[in-house]
């Protein structure tokens, strides 16, 4: 199932709102050291966007069974 839109860059903001998750979870997302979701800036020192079709990537490959934890 696909909550974002592929073709549409998302503010960390935007993305802990339709996860409903706080906002600095995402970020820890983002500076994860060894599968970080892909985000890049508008210039430099802006702000943080994420791309639909990575999000989507990230949370299908992320994916937990609750049964086996």
């Amino acid at each position: 199932m696909q909550v974002f839109e592929d073709n549409r860059c998302y503010r960390p903001d935007e993305v802990a709102a339709l996860l409903g998750a706080n906002i600095s979870t995402v970020y820890r997302m983002i500076r994860s050291i060894e599968e970080p979701l892909p985000a890049f800036r508008l210039k430099t020192n802006g702000q943080l966007r994420v791309h639909g079709k990575e999000i989507n990537h990230y949370l299908t490959t992320h994916k937990v069974d609750p049964l086996s934890e």
